[in-house]
This record gives structure tokens, C-alpha cells and sequence, in this order.
């Protein structure tokens, strides 16, 4: 359920926050150029406090000169270390909002990064992305967790303005990184009122959608990109150009570091480019009314199968992909997968699939997990009622760079690291070639051959997510032509006019 429904909450025009899905993270993203852009109200100085942070931080490192074992040196390194802040509900945790947050290897690259500019004569930097850029870029789900770890004191009173305004009841609790204090240089622990998350037990804090975004702004891609195309001359001495478009992070993070310069037109060309934030109303990528939608789904499904015994497991599972199925190929289900004459990204497809069968996991009393880490990576969903009753569901689109490798190698592999004996590899096809009954005829072979080899059963399903034509304009011509040719029908001109009187009383 949303915060709103969890709360009783009615949304009003006065409301700018974000409705987050509480019992997992929406895979959108707090976007520190978003806040950069606030210049009054209550985010008039936000940006400005991320930037202090990390001219305090730069201070620590001067006054370390670069030596690790010094006091100033490990105090940055505890300033660097965001833990993930579950509290918003963002991120990439399918299953529950409690991530991972940024980890020591992170750390010591942000340090890294750090410890360039101040070489490079820098006391104070005017976006942080410049660091990210300096150690190589981090994920989007790093940058926004550093932005709500630097920011929480601001986003805490935010939420409860909302929770006031609306009579949200709130409870004193423990807050991780509540506040950082610039005199003693460290993270501050508060006991905070803030409403609470019924399915994790914890505090939630709210962000305005105004500052959501779907992909990061400042990139290592991006940096390299700009500098071909500007700055390519003054560079070319310095750099292959010629595989600009293939190098690794580490030699475009060497770019920024050799040509500060660059970086700060690249990153004062970004303060200059319009920026819009997620279009959360339209959801064109589904990161946000997957849940909503998949529950359409289930209402209209047929499903009824409930597992007796644990050799009627599998079965349950193959029905609900089947019922998955079923609403993309003949409920005009389709239509979700698609959007303003596109197709939607994998991840799409894949929260379709759980918001639907998550209804009927629950019903049935089974677990289902999204993206759990299989030893050697993520699979895409787990069911498991039991030891003895597991099944892997693994979902990819056919255009996938990596599909084959999904089947001969990934999901086997999953299966061995799960223990796991039954597996599924979904298919979801949206162009003619990627539903060709060969390409069907190829998946379920590949399936069975690995089952074959590996002892792990597989079955390979392919989902034809074309377009379909309205029942109403469908035509098919050859029986038509047949039944002409029987001339035993009349045609619907010379069919007599139905009453519509049940009574078979005249009409007028």
C-alpha cells in the first residue's frame, strides 16, 4: 500500500510529496540538481548545506595531507560512508526498502576523488557530482543516497509539515544520520517524531516528486560526451578519442581528472540545461503504478489453482505465468508494456509480472522475492513456501544484449547457487521476429537441453507483447470466404430485424 492509503490521507493541491510504496523501494531517484534549482522556501539553502559538508570534508583531508593514518584522514572516511536511507522508500531494493547504502569501497573512492581536487587546488566544489566524476561515477542509487544521508535534517522537518498538516500520527524514533555537525566533524543520531512504516517498523520520510529522477544527470558517460564534442581539440593530445564510446570508468574518471577545467563547463552547462523531474502523473517507464496495475491485472485473472501438495508447486507457478500470459496476449494486457507508441524497458515487464502474482502469493500463503542475490547475481523472483517447495523465475526481453546467455548459463546457474531445482525463463518478445515461432521453438530447446545437462529443470515461455487490433476490427478472411462459398448463411443484410421487445409485443 502507498503512504496515502496506509495513512488515510487525501491528497490535496497543497501536497507536493511523493505517495511512496511502502513495502518496497520505486526505483526512481532524489536528484541533487533538482534541489540546486530551489532558490526559496523551505529548500532556499539545501544545496548550499550539501556543498558545506564537503568543504568539510575537504578541510579534513587538507589537514591530513593525504596521510591515511592520520585522525583527519579517518574522520572523512566516517563522513563518507552513507548507509541506505530506507526511511524514503527509493532506490533499487525490490523486496524490502532496506538496502545496502554505500559501502567502504565507495568510500574510499569518494576519498579518492576528494583527495584530487584539493591536489588540484580546490577548497570548495560547486555540485558534488564533481567527485563522483574525479573517482569514475558512482550508480544513481549512491549519489541519491548521499544527497538524503546530507540532506535528512531537511527532508525530517518536511515530512512533518505533511504529517501535521494532515493529522498523521507520528512516533519518536531512532533516525540514522538525523543531522552532521561541522564543529566536532561527524554524524549526528537523533530520536525524531516521524509517521512509521508498518511494514519494516520504521520511520518514513517523504520527498517532493519535484525532485525525483529517473536517470542520473552528471555522468561519467555524460562528462565524455560533452568534452568530445567541445572540448575534443585541447584533449586529443591527451586521449584516445578513438574509443571514446568503449573505455571504462576508470579512464573517463582520468578525463575528469586531468581536465578539471572541463569538468566545471561540463557541470555549469548542466546548470544551464532545463531539467524536469520523473513525470510521475504519466509513468512512462512504470516505475511508479506498476502495483496499481498488476492488481487490475489479478482482479480480471481466472487464476483459481491452489497447491495441495509440494509436487503441485511447480504447478501453481507455471499457472501464474501463464495467467501473466494470458492478460498480455488476450486481455489487451499489452497495452501496459507499451507506451506512446514504444515499447517499455525490461524492468517494466518484470513489475508488471510481480505486482500481478503478488496477489496470489498472498492468497496462497507463499513468498514471493524480487531480485533476491542468487550467490553469483540477482534473479529476477523467487517463490518458496518451504524448503521443499522453491521455484526461480527468471524474465527477460528478447532484445536483450544478454537473453541467450540468460538461459545457457545465468539461470542454471542461479538454480545451483539457490539449490533450487525448478526454474522458468520468461521471454517477452515485441517486435514480429522476436515472436516468430522459431525464436518460441529455440527458447523452449535451449531450456531443455540445459535441464538435460544440468539435472535443473527449466521451462522457456515467450510472451508475445506485439500490439494486438481490438476484437472488434479482427477479420478473418478465409472463413469468410468459406462460409460465402457455403452459401448456406445468410449475410447480415439479409438477416430479418430482431425485436427488442421480450415479450414479442408489436412495436409502434
Amino acid at each position: 500500500m502507498r503512504f496515502s492509503e496506509v495513512f488515510g490521507v487525501p491528497i490535496t493541491s497543497d501536497d507536493d510529496w511523493f505517495d511512496a510504496f511502502l513495502p518496497a523501494d520505486t526505483n526512481l531517484f532524489i536528484d541533487p540538481f533538482l534541489i540546486w534549482e530551489e532558490k526559496t522556501g523551505h529548500w532556499a539553502g539545501a544545496h548550499e548545506h550539501l556543498i558545506d559538508f564537503f568543504e568539510m570534508v575537504f578541510e579534513l583531508v587538507k589537514e591530513s595531507g593525504g596521510n591515511g593514518d592520520s585522525l583527519s584522514w579517518k574522520q572523512a572516511q566516517k563522513l563518507l560512508l552513507f548507509p541506505e536511507p530506507y526511511e524514503f522508500c527509493l532506490g533499487v531494493s525490490e523486496g524490502t526498502p532496506l538496502g545496502s547504502g554505500s559501502g567502504r569501497g565507495l568510500q574510499t573512492e569518494m576519498l579518492e576523488g576528494v583527495k584530487v581536487a584539493t591536489g588540484l587546488g580546490m577548497n570548495r566544489i560547486a555540485h558534488m557530482e564533481m567527485l563522483t566524476l574525479f573517482q569514475g561515477g558512482m550508480g544513481v542509487d549512491r549519489l541519491s543516497d548521499m544527497t538524503c544521508n546530507i540532506l535528512k535534517s531537511y527532508f525530517i522537518s518536511y515530512t512533518q509539515e505533511v504529517a501535521r498538516r494532515h493529522g498523521i500520527p507520528m512516533q519518536r524514533a531512532k533516525v540514522t544520520n538525523a543531522a552532521w555537525d561541522r564543529e566536532f566533524c561527524r554524524w549526528k543520531e537523533g530520536a525524531v517524531e516521524l509517521p512509521i512504516n508498518p511494514y519494516i517498523g520504521k520511520p518514513v520520510i517523504l520527498t517532493p516528486e519535484k525532485f525525483l529522477k529517473d536517470i542520473p544527470i552528471a555522468t561519467p558517460d555524460g562528462l565524455w560526451s560533452y568534452a568530445w564534442s567541445t572540448a575534443s581539440d585541447q584533449l586529443r593530445g591527451d586521449l584516445t578519442f578513438d574509443i571514446a564510446r568503449n573505455v571504462g570508468r576508470r579512464e573517463k574518471a582520468k578525463l575528469a581528472r586531468q581536465n578539471p577545467d572541463v569538468v566545471a563547463l561540463y557541470l555549469k552547462h548542466l546548470e544551464e540545461e532545463e531539467k524536469k523531474p520523473y513525470p510521475v502523473d504519466q509513468d512512462p517507464r512504470m516505475r511508479v503504478k506498476w502495483y496499481e496495475l498488476g492488481s487490475e491485472f489479478a482482479e480480471r485473472s481466472n487464476l483459481s489453482f491452489v497447491p495441495q501438495a509440494p509436487e503441485e508447486f511447480e504447478r501453481f507457478v507455471e499457472a501464474v505465468i501463464e495467467s501473466y500470459r494470458h492478460n498480455i496476449e488476450e486481455q489487451d494486457g499489452w497495452q501496459l508494456l507499451w507506451h506512446k507508441g514504444h515499447s517499455r524497458e525490461e524492468r517494466a515487464a518484470q513489475n508488471l509480472f510481480r505486482s500481478t502474482v503478488i496477489h496470489y502469493c498472498r492468497a496462497n500463503d507463499i513468498d514471493l522475492t524480487g531480485e533476491s542475490n542468487a550467490g553469483r547475481g540477482p534473479v529476477d523472483f523467487k517463490f518458496s513456501q518451504g524448503w521443499s517447495r522453491r521455484a526461480l523465475v527468471e524474465m527477460k526481453l528478447v532484445r536483450n544484449s544478454k537473453f541467450w546467455d540468460g538461459v545457457l548459463a545465468q539461470q542454471p546457474q542461479y538454480q545451483v547457487s539457490e539449490e533450487v531445482s525448478i526454474g522458468f525463463f520468461v521471454a517477452i518478445g515485441y517486435k514480429d521476429a522476436e515472436c516468430h515461432p522459431d525464436i518460441k521453438r529455440k527458447i523452449e530447446n535451449a531450456a531443455a537441453l540445459i535441464s538435460q545437462h544440468t539435472g535443473k529443470k527449466i521451462k522457456g515461455i515467450l510472451v508475445d507483447a506485439r500490439p494486438k487490433e481490438s476484437a472488434s476490427k479482427l477479420h478473418d478472411s478465409d472463413l469468410s470466404d468459406a462460409l460465402k462459398r457455403e452459401g448456406s448463411a445468410p449475410s447480415v443484410e439479409d438477416q430479418p430485424e430482431e425485436s427488442s421487445d421480450e415479450g414479442g409485443a408489436e412495436q409502434p
